[in-house]
């Protein structure tokens, strides 16, 4: 069943934040080639709101993807990650890409996400196949770009181990490959929570799309071909109101509201998709 605004709440995204403090505060060097993607990254790299705006619906698990290419890794190094995360209490799901940890009473799913041309995008790949570690990851195309721009932020929140608060350093992958990734989410399994992510994003990162996009231009992977190929499809999937982006975005949000209140928040994504991308091409 596909998930709606109402099924988030303050403390689903407060359990995932304590899922990230201690996870990272257990991985020692690794945590350093770790980035943090996915549905918790827009509370991060938007940062404060206005009074009158809505804050972002957060998240219910945790993405990260690892900065390293996962060949390049010995097999010593994979068993140390994979040991750390068993070590924090985390256990690997039927998927073996994901991991997960009971928080009090719910499960809070990590998923590893990476990039290589061993398999196909969306395949498992599973590095050092045979030598002891069984740890994988998914293979997300534009999932290497988050370690050539990203941003580093201090999150606080109580440890899951002790109940202390703790505080550790994240690497936010930025706005633009945030972008790539979000939308070629959306492209492969059209959920309505993505288009929101996006269009949150491109909403308030600054005050006007326009700026925004203005700002991303500058990135160090603006030029990368993968960019430039997700922004197109971001025009096409956001070009027009009756196009899936914007009802998918107005059903997120409106799924209790009147016909009018829906074409509005569909208005609204053009319009902030189309600000965001003439910004961008300036």
């Amino acid at each position: 069943m596909m998930k709606m605004a109402k099924d988030y709440t303050r403390e689903a995204t407060e359990r995932c934040e304590q899922v990230l403090v201690t996870l990272l505060g257990s991985l020692g060097p690794w945590r350093d080639r770790m980035f943090l993607a996915g549905g918790l990254a827009p509370r991060y790299l938007v940062g404060e709101l206005p009074a009158e705006v809505r804050p972002h619906m957060g998240t219910t698990d945790v993405d990260l993807v690892v900065g390293l290419s996962l060949d390049e890794v010995d097999a010593e190094g994979y068993k140390t990650l994979e040991r750390n995360l068993r070590d924090a209490d985390f256990r690997q799901d039927s998927q073996s890409y994901r991991w997960k940890r009971d928080v009090d009473g719910v499960t809070v799913m990590v998923d590893l996400l990476c990039e290589t041309d061993k398999v196909d995008p969306g395949k498992i790949f599973r590095p050092r196949e045979g030598l002891g570690s069984k740890l994988t990851a998914l293979n997300v195309a534009g999932a290497q770009l988050a370690a050539r721009d990203f941003i580093e932020v201090t999150v606080r929140a109580a440890r899951l181990d002790d109940g202390d608060r703790s505080s550790v350093r994240v690497r936010v992958t930025n706005l633009l490959p945030y972008v790539l990734l979000k939308i070629n989410a959306f492209q492969d399994r059209h959920e309505n929570k993505d288009a929101y992510d996006l269009i949150f994003c491109l909403r308030n990162y600054r005050e006007y799309p326009e700026e925004t996009g203005r700002e991303l231009a500058q990135s160090p992977v603006a030029g990368h071909p993968q960019v430039q190929a997700a922004l197109l499809l971001l025009e096409e999937r956001f070009g027009e109101i009756i196009d899936d982006g914007p009802t998918s975005y107005a059903a997120f949000l409106g799924e209790d509201e009147n016909e009018e209140v829906r074409r509005r928040y569909q208005l609204e994504a053009v319009a902030v998709v189309r600000g965001f991308l003439g910004g961008f091409r300036e």
